[in-house]
């Protein structure tokens, strides 16, 4: 393998480590919001409000991860047509196949990450009314919702959005033929 292929995978291995640590991020902090939220940091009272920000820090996150796996494609796609090691070009035109087949193999994580978006973020919502229909209104302690309902919405919007335009942006990559990766790139910047 020449120095640049290796360069170009040992890239491809330090984004998907990054993306990795995006995921733990992702938990670690929803875990942390939900702590709080719930009252298991030591207070008296449930702010469950604070659940509500919850599609906040998934789509700041997502939006990373998106970027990272968008990086990962258009090294590959570079590998695939112009590197010199025809072993490395085999691999990525297996991967490429396994990747645009029916069964979408790789896909696995892009939906684990909008999935676990989506779902902490309805769960917000979902909680505070069922506090409220326990009777255990008193124990919740009033959500300012003229600021924290737009805030939810907005974010569950742009959880789904920043999806969307991931997938956009992966399809447009994947239409362009062999060989104008370069070309298009340059006429692009």
């Amino acid at each position: 393998m020449d120095s640049t292929s290796a360069l170009l995978k040992q890239e491809i291995n330090q984004t998907q480590e990054a993306e990795h640590d995006l995921a733990k991020w992702k938990l670690v902090v929803t875990a942390a919001l939900g702590a709080t939220a719930f009252g298991l940091a030591g207070q008296s009272n449930t702010n469950l409000w604070l659940l509500l920000f919850i599609p906040f820090v998934c789509a700041y996150v997502d939006l990373y991860d998106y970027q990272y796996r968008l990086r990962v494609f258009v090294i590959a796609m570079f590998l695939r047509e112009r590197a010199r090691d025809e072993e490395l070009k085999e691999y990525e035109w297996a991967c490429e196949h396994i990747r645009q087949s029916r069964a979408k193999d790789f896909d696995l994580g892009k939906w684990a990450g909008l999935g676990s978006s989506v779902v902490a973020s309805i769960l917000g919502p979902l909680f505070y009314v069922l506090a409220l229909f326990n009777n255990k209104a008193h124990e919740v302690i009033a959500m300012p919702l003229s600021a924290t309902i737009p805030i939810w919405i907005f974010s569950l919007i742009l959880v789904v959005y920043l999806y969307w335009d991931f997938h956009q942006k992966e399809k447009k990559l994947s239409l362009l033929p062999p060989d104008t990766l370069l070309s298009h790139v340059l006429h692009t910047v």
